[in-house]
């Protein structure tokens, strides 16, 4: 064998070698890329949950695979859970103004007695719902526009609106709502406040299992029954 044919043949072997080569490469790639995305998607998604760092390794070990392959796609700027990410400014609705109207906000706390009925959240009584327990109560509007027990012709207790203007003037209109009922009793103008207020306990009970509202003090705090017992010792 001649030395040009000698050449040729180690030519030839040599560009075998290459072919090889890059095929055997080129399928050792293509399992550590089958490896990586079986353990991004069978593995990690059939847990219940994927923590982030996790999802960021098998992220950054599959962009290191396709940069070991000169493959031009990144996975770089693939986000997280951008909504979780994002950084997030708390914010909360406050609480609704109760509304106390001016001849009830002016009176001394001992001379007046005061439940607030309402939801917790605030949520809006409809004015749908304030006619039915009005009708069903047998509470009746007077001419200051608030709504008034009586019983026996006597005036036992009145109910104001916690939303301003204050009064139930418009409780037949379709948008009327109010965030809740301040049922209270003016000692000062009461002709017999112990009965005025078991005849106001008795209808805030029945408010109370056809609204589904609590029944608050004016400081905000639930009524509780030692409060209602301290009214009933001091009425007495």
């Amino acid at each position: 064998m001649d030395a040009t044919t000698f050449r040729w043949v180690l030519v030839i072997i040599a560009i075998i070698l290459a072919v090889a080569i890059y095929v055997f490469g080129q399928y050792q790639a293509r399992l550590r890329k089958r490896n990586a995305l079986e353990t991004f998607t069978r593995e990690e998604v059939d847990s219940a949950f994927i923590e982030d760092e996790q999802l960021r390794f098998e992220l950054n070990n599959l962009n290191n695979i396709l940069r070991d392959n000169e493959t031009e796609e990144a996975l770089d700027d693939i986000q997280i859970n951008p909504a979780q990410e994002a950084q997030k400014t708390p914010y909360a609705l406050p609480d609704p103004e109760i509304f106390v109207p001016a001849t009830l906000a002016g009176k001394d706390a001992g001379r007046l007695i005061s439940y607030h009925l309402r939801h917790g959240d605030f949520r809006l009584i409809t004015g749908e719902e304030a006619s039915d327990a009005v009708q069903q109560t047998g509470l009746e509007l007077n001419a200051a526009g608030y709504l008034e027990y009586r019983e026996e012709g006597e005036v036992a207790f009145q109910v104001a609106s916690l939303s301003a203007p204050g009064d139930f003037a418009e409780i037949k209109n379709l948008d009327f709502s109010t965030i809740g009922l301040n049922c209270f009793i003016d000692l000062d103008q009461s002709e017999d406040p112990r009965f005025g207020y078991e005849a106001m306990l008795k209808k805030v009970d029945e408010l109370v299992r056809m609204l589904d509202v609590k029944v608050y003090k004016p400081d905000q705090e639930l009524l509780t029954i030692s409060d209602v017992t301290e009214t009933r010792e001091k009425l007495a």
